[in-house]
């Protein structure tokens, strides 16, 4: 009997204690201990600041990736204006104008140049004679384009009928094929036409010293006095060598030119 009663109070005992000892063992006995579990609760909040930073990063991004490029748009008014040394090199009779070796050959070059300096370029392709009355006849393919998209700026290339001497320029070991702007004073806007081209000649001349000639206004008798500028404020005619200027000069020429517009463009120079 006694050893019966011995049991159950033994059994009760440890039913008793058992909660504490369960409690006991899931409580630290340290403080070393304690720090440990605090430490490993705060490794959560180190993960989850670099993905809030990883997260500011990739917005940042896309916001970079959905800016608009600058847009340009190239035309040749005078298509067939060509350049001896080219024709001489391709063993074409030496002449002013070509049905396809002239001055449209570059359009190439200009596309790329222009895309390397983040310039979207859109370029005018009708059949044309090079005939002066050609503004005319232009004017309506220029029209719809630039009423259809936004261009921040337009390009009337042309080649001068000047020689060498004047349209080619010496700069260390290289050549370059110099550039004239023509204004056409003959409509209301035109200082604004003006104000963009002597802005762009003083950009291409920091480029290259002496790589503009600057421009020449246009008015009065015998002379077209408006080259389509009125269209766009934005709308320059631009000589781009002259009839003596081989492929290598012009090449140059033309990244300068993409350069030069580039600077204008994207570092908000007064237009």
């Amino acid at each position: 009997m006694a050893k019966s009663l011995k049991n159950v109070v033994s059994i009760l005992l440890l039913l008793f204690l058992a909660p504490i000892i369960i409690a006991t063992v899931q409580t630290p006995l340290f403080p070393e201990q304690k720090q440990q579990s605090e430490t490993k609760e705060v490794m959560p909040k180190e993960e989850s600041t670099a993905v809030v930073y990883a997260a500011q990063l990739e917005t940042k991004t896309a916001v970079s990736e959905i800016l608009e490029p600058k847009k340009a748009f190239v035309y040749f008014t005078h298509s067939q204006e060509a350049y001896k040394p080219i024709l001489a090199s391709k063993g074409e009779k030496i002449a002013t104008y070509h049905p396809e070796n002239n001055i449209t050959s570059f359009q190439e070059q200009i596309t790329a140049q222009f895309a390397l300096h983040q310039l979207e370029t859109d370029i005018l392709e009708p059949e044309t004679t090079g005939d002066a009355k050609q503004y005319n006849t232009i004017r309506p393919f220029v029209q719809n384009a630039i009423g259809q998209k936004k261009y921040d700026i337009i390009l009337d290339i042309h080649r001068d009928s000047a020689k060498a001497n004047v349209t080619t320029l010496k700069s260390g070991e290289e050549s370059y094929a110099k550039f004239i702007f023509v204004i056409g004073r003959e409509h209301p806007n035109y200082s604004r036409n003006e104000q963009l081209a002597q802005n762009l000649s003083n950009q291409l001349n920091k480029l290259v010293p002496g790589i503009s000639r600057g421009i020449l206004p246009k008015e009065g008798k015998g002379v077209d006095g408006v080259y389509n500028q009125d269209l766009s404020t934005n709308l320059l005619n631009v000589e781009l060598g002259g009839i003596d200027n081989n492929e290598q000069e012009i090449n140059r020429s033309i990244a300068v030119l993409a350069k030069a517009i580039s600077n204008i463009l994207n570092e908000d120079l007064p237009l």
